[in-house]
């Protein structure tokens, strides 16, 4: 009889694993459309700041008044709300992806783009890029990734909505997605719990100590 573990690991090594590598050039498409929002969230703010600055400064007032509550919570309900919010939203970026596509596409070059846009205001108050990077990096390695996952499948089921594999229906392909889906979430929420332990512990102490 297979132990517990033994179990787990041929899950995560069969079902999980293998669903992530049958998405592996949607992956490649989500890293592909997260990086070029960013870059252009980064051209588009030199070219707003140096133009038209009153439209850039509205969005970063707007975009921190959204955002300050936070500062009033504890690191403990700070964590609790990022993990809920990229919970969330890795949900939605798969589910929604069933409408061709369109909530995966948008929501990754949307969040490139604002994180592009925040790195230009950095770079331009004199900040560098190590810092910024020391602020993102040590939970957006996990945190990216876990939303490249969802983000694949979203795209994966929109693709399969519209051309179904061959000898499979529109409404077995939808059941397999959904059940691909909820194998990747198991994989998805432990990277995230992660992410959001790193980024309000450690990522949000070494951007404070170096600014």
């Amino acid at each position: 009889m297979e132990s517990t573990k033994e179990k787990i690991t041929y899950f995560y090594k069969n079902e999980v694993f293998q669903t992530i590598r049958k998405n592996n050039n949607l992956m490649l498409l989500s890293l592909g459309l997260f990086l070029l929002g960013s870059i252009s969230g980064f051209y588009i703010f030199k070219i707003l700041f140096n133009n038209n600055p009153e439209v850039i400064n509205t969005f970063l007032k707007d975009f921190q008044d959204m955002f300050g509550p936070l500062k009033e919570m504890t690191s403990l309900e700070l964590f609790f709300t990022i993990f809920f919010v990229n919970t969330r939203t890795s949900f939605l970026i798969m589910i929604l992806g069933v409408f061709i596509g369109f909530f995966p596409f948008m929501s990754l070059w949307g969040n490139g783009t604002v994180l592009g846009i925040l790195y230009g205001k950095f770079i331009a108050e004199g900040g560098t890029p190590l810092v910024f990077m020391m602020g993102i990096l040590p939970h957006g390695i996990i945190e990216i990734p876990a939303i490249l996952i969802a983000a694949s499948q979203g795209f994966r089921l929109g693709k399969d909505i519209i051309f179904p594999p061959q000898g499979k229906s529109r409404s077995e392909s939808l059941r397999d997605n959904i059940r691909n889906g909820l194998k990747l979430f198991a994989l998805i929420i432990p990277l995230l719990v992660i992410a959001a332990l790193i980024e309000v512990y450690i990522s949000a102490y070494l951007f404070n100590a170096n600014l």
